[in-house]
């Protein structure tokens, strides 16, 4: 009876263990490492396409930057244009050269052909005194410097002095003589006195003599401005900077017969220029002073002032100068115009007007501002892993070349160093601006912000800066290298054991 089937014996027996599953020798488990090894170089080789794209986006981002770089020279071309109507209308540049005494001669020659030519004698001492009041006029947003200026010149001649040239004094003409005083622009002669000669006066009449004189435009580098092929230009042929005849002359017929072997003169006059005022030291000793209101003197010419003092709206220059500092004599035959004009002693007046400068340099650094920006948002898209693609990296890089529209377009109107603050503002607003929506991580706007607010202050401590410029950029660019190394290293996510 107990060994029946269905014995409760039966129903106390273990059941066996369920049968073990045995893990595939290959399938999805083993292939999921694959799979994040191909997705990992999947992304790298994303970041390597897209790093190519920024270079060739930065590259492209140059045409509009360029655009801008000749909008900013064409701009700078036209306020030179207004600044040369300006001047033309109330008077150019005067170089005052003077007196010079021209004396004819007549020598008998082999076949009673007769010889003539012209002795120039300057003065053995010249005392010039120049008292400026300048002025800005303006049109439209151009402004140029003017000026009305009292001048004094006095010294003497010494007839002696002709001896040096070989000519018999037998030969000299002396009652066909005449004196001549070089002046930059005659419409800017106001007013002025006869020239008293001796015990003689003479009433100089205007005219144009360039066998005696020319006039030159000096800039602050001490270079001119003359006719490009000098040997090639005859008298009155050649034009200055404002379309007229470049010489302008005062002359006298006069008679040294009558005069001492020594003999002073004096002359005063009241003329009106613009942008520059200058001096030719003649005299075997030359002493002239310059004094005036002006804002932003400037020096130029042969030599520098041997004393000067510039405040902040009036300044006064002496120069000493003696006739062994020049390359000419102080009585010759011939023509010497270009040389006596390049010995001038002048100061530019100009309105200190570097906003196209400044705004030039500033775009040379377009370049290195985009990279650095495209590189940080490059980093910032790879740290929170949110995609940013090529169309909103063009937006940024828009948005830094219109940074120097703004900035050229404010510097016409207000300061350089206010057009800069405001422009950079704008520019650093809306990149952090756009950046907070497209990542929607306000740290990391604030850090692209922040970035470019270093950049921007970076770059306009190199505009202010002239001697260093070239060192602390290098400096500062080997700085930001360091740092995007740097930066690389910790975007890898790994800290390998060198040793």
């Amino acid at each position: 009876m107990n060994d029946s089937p269905t014995s409760g014996g039966a129903l106390n027996q273990t059941p066996p263990p369920p049968p073990q599953f045995v893990r595939p020798q290959s399938g999805f488990p083993q292939a999921a490492p694959q799979f994040a090894a191909q997705r990992a170089g999947n992304r790298q080789q994303s970041v390597s396409l897209k790093i190519l794209f920024i270079i060739l986006l930065s590259l492209i981002l140059l045409i509009p930057d360029m655009i801008i770089y000749s909008l900013n020279d064409e701009r700078e071309d036209r306020q030179h244009e207004t600044t040369q109507e300006i001047s033309q209308s109330w008077s150019g540049p005067q170089l005052i050269s003077g007196p010079i005494i021209s004396i004819p001669y007549v020598t008998k020659g082999k076949r009673d052909k007769d010889t003539t030519g012209v002795i120039r004698l300057l003065p053995a001492k010249l005392d010039a005194s120049i008292d400026v009041k300048s002025r800005t006029l303006s049109r439209g947003i151009y402004e140029t410097t003017v000026y009305n200026a009292d001048a004094t010149l006095s010294g003497e001649f010494d007839m002696d002095v002709l001896k040096s040239t070989g000519i018999p004094v037998s030969t000299l003409l002396l009652d066909k003589a005449y004196v001549t005083i070089g002046i930059g622009d005659l419409k800017g002669v106001e007013n002025i006195s006869s020239l008293k000669l001796g015990p003689d006066d003479y009433i100089l009449d205007g005219t144009s003599n360039d066998d005696v004189y020319v006039n030159l435009t000096f800039n602050n580098n001490t270079d001119y401005t003359i006719c490009e092929e000098i040997v090639q230009c005859e008298p009155g042929d050649w034009k200055g900077d404002y379309g007229e005849s470049a010489s302008g002359c005062m002359q006298a017929p006069i008679r040294l017969d009558s005069l001492a072997s020594s003999f002073p003169y004096s002359i005063n006059m009241h003329v009106k220029g613009s942008q520059s005022i200058g001096v030719t030291p003649i005299g075997a000793q030359s002493d002239i002073t310059m004094t005036g209101l002006c804002k932003s003197p400037s020096f130029a010419g042969m030599v520098i002032p041997s004393d000067r003092t510039v405040k902040s709206d009036t300044f006064s220059a002496k120069w000493l100068v003696n006739s062994i500092n020049r390359d000419y004599p102080q009585a010759f035959v011939g023509e010497k115009p270009y040389k006596i004009s390049r010995s001038a002693v002048v100061t530019n007046m100009l309105v200190p007007v570097d906003r196209y400068q400044k705004t030039s340099r500033a775009m040379k650094y377009a370049i290195i501002v985009i990279l650095l920006t495209f590189i940080s948002v490059l980093f910032a898209e790879i740290m929170v892993k949110h995609p940013i693609n090529i169309f909103q990296y063009l937006l940024i890089g828009l948005a830094l070349i219109l940074f120097y529209s703004l900035l050229l377009s404010l510097s016409e109107h207000i300061s350089f160093g206010l057009s800069y603050l405001i422009a950079a503002v704008m520019t650093i607003g809306l990149v952090s601006a756009y950046m907070l929506g497209v990542i929607r991580c306000r740290k990391v706007a604030v850090t692209i912000g922040a970035l470019l607010t270093i950049i921007y202050v970076f770059i306009y401590v190199l505009l202010c800066l002239e001697t260093y410029a070239l060192l602390t950029g290098s400096i500062g660019l080997f700085i930001a290298l360091a740092a995007i190394m740097y930066a690389s290293l910790k975007v890898n996510g790994k800290n390998h054991r060198i040793w």
